[in-house]
C-alpha cells in the first residue's frame, strides 16, 4: 500500500509532535493497565521530577488510576515544548533547577507549594532531592514521606546522603532500568553518528575513547566495537578496567586515554573531564555525554560558542585548536528526542513499584532499597503478555 505524500507528511507531523503517544496504542495502555491491576490499593500523592518527552504523557495517565499528582518538575535540559505545553494543561509543571534543591527553604516553599502540605512522595531523576532526607531531620519537609529515585547518578547521591529516617526506594540497578540503559547507550551513539555526519565527519579512523563503563558506558562501547572502531575505556575502577580488557578494549591510563581520543563520550556522572584536561591534547576533540553538562564535566559552559551544527567550542588557551562539545555538554541523544519505546514504559513502571513498595511497607531505613524479585517479575510479565505474546 503507497500512501500519497501529504499523507506521509501528516504521519511523519503527528510522530514530531507526539501525538502518537499522548494516545498510546492498545499494547501500551493494556500493558499500563496490568502493571496497575499488580500495586496495591493504596493510593499515593506525588511530585515528580520527569523528562518531558514523548514517553511521559502516557506514564502519567496511568499512573493516575493509582496516585495523585500534585507537580512535575521538569529536566530543563529534555524539555520538549509540545510535550511540556500538553502536560501543562492537567498538572501544575515548573523547570527545575539544582539551585533550588541546594537550599531548604526554597524546596520547601516549591513543594508546599504544590502539595498544600499533603503527605507525599517525591519521584526524583538525578537525585535531585537527596538533601531532603537530612532537612526533615532539622525540621523542614516534614510531608515528605518516601523518595523513588530512577538514576545510577541519583543513587549515587542519595548512598553518600544522612538518610535518616526516609524511605528511599531505587531503581537504578534493577532489571528494567539494565534493559534501558543498554538502550540510551545505543541511542547515544545513533545521536553522536548522526551529529558528526551533518558537519561531514564520521567515526571512521578516529581514536575513540569512553569515560565510565558501568552500564551506559558498556552499552556505548560494545556498539562502538560491533562497528568496528577503534574504542579505549576508562573507569576509575580497575575491576571495571579489567572487564574492559576482557572483553578486548584497551585500557590506557586516563592521561593518556584522554589525550589519545579524537573522541570522548563521557558516561560518570561525576564531572570527569574539564578544559585543563584538554588543553593538554595535542589535537581537537569531539566530545559527547550521557548526562547533564553539570553533572559530566567540570566545565563552564557559558563561555562555549555554537558553531556547526549541534556543536558548542572551546578554544585552547594557544587558540590553535578548538574542542567540540555536542549539545552544549549536555546527553546527546536528547537532540533526537531520547526515547527508547518500551523499555522506557518497563522502567516507569518499575517507578510505580516503588511509590507502592514505600506505600506497603517494603523498606529498610537509614539504606536505599531496591525493588523485591517479585515485583521485577511482575513487570517483566506484563512486558511479555502485553507486548511479546502476539509475536512468539
Amino acid at each position: 500500500m503507497q500512501y500519497p505524500k501529504g499523507k506521509i507528511m501528516a504521519i511523519v507531523q503527528s510522530f514530531r509532535q507526539g501525538h502518537h503517544l499522548i494516545q498510546p496504542g492498545h499494547d501500551v495502555q493494556g500493558f499500563f493497565n496490568q502493571v496497575c491491576a499488580s500495586l496495591s490499593t493504596r493510593r499515593a500523592n506525588l511530585v515528580m521530577v520527569c523528562h518531558a518527552i514523548g514517553s511521559l504523557p502516557p506514564f502519567l495517565q496511568a499512573l493516575e488510576q493509582v496516585a495523585d499528582i500534585s507537580g512535575i518538575l521538569v529536566k530543563p535540559k529534555s524539555a520538549q515544548t509540545d510535550i511540556l505545553r500538553r502536560i501543562s494543561r492537567y498538572h501544575r509543571t515548573e523547570i527545575l533547577s539544582r539551585e533550588i534543591c541546594e537550599s531548604p527553604f526554597k524546596t520547601q516553599e516549591l513543594l508546599d507549594g504544590m502539595t498544600g502540605g499533603r503527605e507525599t512522595i517525591l519521584v526524583d531523576i538525578g537525585g535531585y532531592f537527596c538533601k531532603v532526607p537530612a532537612w526533615k531531620q532539622q525540621g523542614f519537609l516534614q510531608n515528605i514521606v518516601g523518595i523513588v529515585e530512577d538514576t545510577e547518578n541519583g543513587h549515587q547521591r542519595y548512598q553518600k546522603s544522612d538518610l535518616a529516617g526516609m524511605p528511599v526506594v531505587s531503581v537504578a540497578r534493577s532489571a528494567t532500568k539494565q534493559l534501558e540503559d543498554w538502550w540510551v547507550g545505543r541511542a547515544i551513539v545513533f545521536s553522536a553518528e548522526r551529529q558528526l555526519r551533518h558537519i561531514g565527519e564520521t567515526f571512521h579512523a578516529k581514536k575513540i575513547t569512553v569515560l565510565g563503563f558501568g552500564k551506559i558506558g558498556f552499552s556505548i562501547a560494545d556498539t562502538l566495537l560491533r562497528h568496528g572502531y577503534d574504542v579505549s575505556i576508562f573507569d576509575t575502577d580497575p575491576c571495571k578496567r579489567v572487564l574492559a580488557k576482557c572483553l578486548n578494549y584497551a585500557i590506557p591510563e586516563r592521561d593518556r586515554a584522554i589525550s589519545g581520543a579524537d573522541v570522548i563520550f563521557s558516561a560518570t556522572g561525576n564531572r570527569a573531564l574539564s578544559l585543563a584536561d584538554l588543553n593538554r591534547k595535542s589535537r581537537p576533540t569531539f566530545v559527547f555525554s550521557a548526562t547533564s553538562a553539570d553533572d559530566e564535566f567540570d566545565i563552564d559552559f557559558s563561555t562555549a560558542t555554537k558553531t556547526y551544527g549541534e556543536f558548542w567550542q572551546f578554544p585552547r588557551r594557544d587558540d590553535r585548536m578548538t574542542d567540540f562539545f555536542a549539545n552544549r555538554g549536555n546527553a546527546i541523544n536528547f537532540i533526537d528526542g531520547g526515547e527508547i519505546g518500551r523499555y522506557a514504559h518497563m522502567v516507569q513502571s518499575a517507578i510505580a513499584h516503588g511509590i507502592d513498595a514505600i506505600l506497603c511497607g517494603e523498606y529498610a531505613l537509614g539504606a536505599i532499597s531496591e525493588l523485591s524479585q517479585t515485583r521485577e517479575r511482575l513487570i517483566s510479565s506484563a512486558y511479555i503478555s502485553e507486548f511479546e505474546q502476539d509475536r512468539n
